[in-house]
């Protein structure tokens, strides 16, 4: 799904709490627009994840091959295992209903082990602007880019207090490709690397400025 489309469906689900007044003008067929309604539609609405949960279903052509060059990816922190996949729950963030620019926090991550060697990168933050997930490296003690994230496909659920995206592409970046086969010697991983699948499933709050 396009990201202009997306961003409707959002804003619409967003204004009809945060501008309740242009909602009712627009419903009534009224042939003007009252003051408050004007100044509802100059101002910007964010939605702001308080809970909720953004899911990774690993690629199983990608699971296996870690798998068949005994490289191993177990949980960290609060990341829990679940039937569709892995768990990272949201802490929080803040999303331009109108172009869904913004941010989206995590707790947990993930530690890959490899000949023994481990690397964990945690608290991940998806970054619509950039397309970008990016994530803390507890070795290196830094924040990297470590998946691309692509929109294209995705399908998108909205209301007052709940955001929904599934269908996110993850494919591994060129930074954090390199930064693997670096510390673990190999040259296992590649840029653009299928990821997975990730959806997320945000509790939110709608705020106006």
């Amino acid at each position: 799904m396009p990201a202009r489309r997306l961003a409707a469906l959002v804003a619409g689900a967003a204004l009809t709490v945060a501008v309740p007044g242009a909602a009712l003008a627009a419903g009534s067929g009224a042939a003007h627009t009252t003051a408050p309604a004007r100044a509802a539609a100059a101002s910007t609405t964010y939605v702001v994840p308080v809970g909720g949960v953004t899911m990774l279903k690993l690629a199983p052509a990608t699971a296996q091959a870690l798998a068949a060059n005994h490289v191993s990816v177990r949980l960290a922190s609060e990341a829990r295992s679940l039937k569709s996949g892995i768990g990272f729950p949201i802490t929080g963030g803040l999303v331009n209903a109108k172009t869904l620019g913004g941010r989206i926090t995590h707790m947990g991550g993930l530690t890959f082990v490899a000949g023994g060697k481990q690397l964990t990168v945690r608290d991940f933050v998806i970054n619509t602007v950039r397309g970008k997930l990016t994530a803390y490296v507890d070795q290196a003690k830094t924040r990297i880019d470590l998946l691309n994230i692509d929109l294209g496909h995705a399908k998108v659920t909205a209301s007052s207090t709940h955001v929904g995206v599934a269908n996110v592409g993850a494919t591994l970046t060129a930074a954090a490709a390199s930064a693997l086969n670096s510390y673990f010697k190999t040259n296992l991983f590649k840029a653009g690397l299928a990821i997975g699948t990730a959806q997320v499933s945000a509790k939110v709050v709608v705020l106006k400025s």
